[in-house]
């Protein structure tokens, strides 16, 4: 069972400090709206191939703990999106958790209620009108829940302007695994997020599907990273000779910049996964690069640097 996450209301983020990241990138800015950071699980329930021996002997201990790792070997994670304004777009990147969602078997995300995240919009001085574009890296439930919200007694699009991007890969997927379990009467797809936080944009006519290589627009650009689920994508964003590269679930943890090959128990292909995961660090690794992952806890925002010996470590923003 994964420990609790605690879910921080706005205000308690605001006293924690460091609610918001806003990283300047070239003529762009790049903001993080968190929904939830904490304490999380095991890194053995995340991650099975965990050995904190091998970490050890990779030398990582020093920069990861206990930022990144407690003590005990518990992963410090945190649940966010990403607010890329190139001037002419604002683009969201992941829907994290959302309220009001049927999740039994995830304590921490049943039926939550919080004002957080969308406080955290207003305090970017954005209203869900603004935003032009919203963009799943993937389509689990902790990266949908706010493509939606519930208004008398329907899920109906949170941002109704946007256009919301789905990789055609990831929904094709996502729709033959949803129409399966309809037809077997087995549990919901993805804890029921196929059914509330996809379909109804879909049906909205607010979705479009798209292609390895989407340009959303200058500077902007949607490339495939399969492992994780079969149409998994990153963001490359690209501005004034700066990059990031936002990676959603390619990466859950710095500890796999440690040792790139443990996968997550939720990687639909584990060998992929850590494939694709080693080819982005080793392509990332001291290109000065800004890497912006979904699950890494504050300051979130870093760097991938060469640790010797062909190791790799996470150098974050302000360390």
């Amino acid at each position: 069972m994964e420990r609790p996450v605690k879910v921080m209301s706005g205000a308690a983020l605001r006293r924690k400090g460091g609610m918001m990241l806003t990283q300047p990138l070239g003529e762009f800015r790049i903001d993080r709206v968190l929904e939830s950071e904490g304490t999380f699980a095991p890194a053995k329930v995340l991650m099975p191939q965990f050995n904190p021996v091998v970490l050890a002997q990779a030398e990582a201990d020093a920069w990861l703990r206990p930022q990144f790792l407690t003590a005990d070997d518990a992963l410090v994670m945190g649940f966010q999106s990403f607010v890329i304004r190139t001037g002419r777009l604002t683009i969201l990147i992941d829907g994290c958790v959302g309220n009001d969602k049927e999740r039994p078997q995830r304590e921490t995300w049943h039926r939550r209620r919080s004002s957080a995240y969308l406080d955290q919009l207003t305090a970017l001085g954005l209203s869900p009108d603004d935003i032009d574009v919203v963009m799943c890296t993937h389509l689990h439930a902790d990266h949908v829940g706010w493509n939606t919200v519930l208004k008398d007694g329907r899920w109906v699009p949170t941002f109704p302007r946007a256009r919301y991007l789905f990789s055609r890969t990831e929904y094709e997927f996502w729709e033959a695994a949803h129409r399966d379990a309809l037809a077997a009467g087995g549990p919901p797809t993805n804890h029921g997020s196929f059914a509330d936080s996809v379909l109804p944009v879909m049906e909205a006519g607010r979705a479009e599907l798209v292609g390895d290589g989407h340009e959303v627009c200058a500077g902007v650009r949607i490339d495939a990273a399969p492992g994780h689920t079969p149409g998994n994508s990153v963001i490359a964003v690209q501005s004034g000779g700066q990059r990031a590269l936002l990676t959603g679930d390619v990466i859950h943890t710095p500890v796999q910049i440690a040792v790139p090959q443990w996968s997550s128990r939720f990687c639909e292909d584990a060998a992929q996964s850590a494939d694709c995961r080693e080819r982005l660090l080793k392509h990332t690794c001291d290109s000065g690069t800004l890497l912006l992952a979904a699950h890494f806890p504050s300051p979130t925002a870093g760097w991938v640097e060469s640790a010797g010996g062909g190791r790799m470590r996470f150098r974050c923003v302000g360390c």
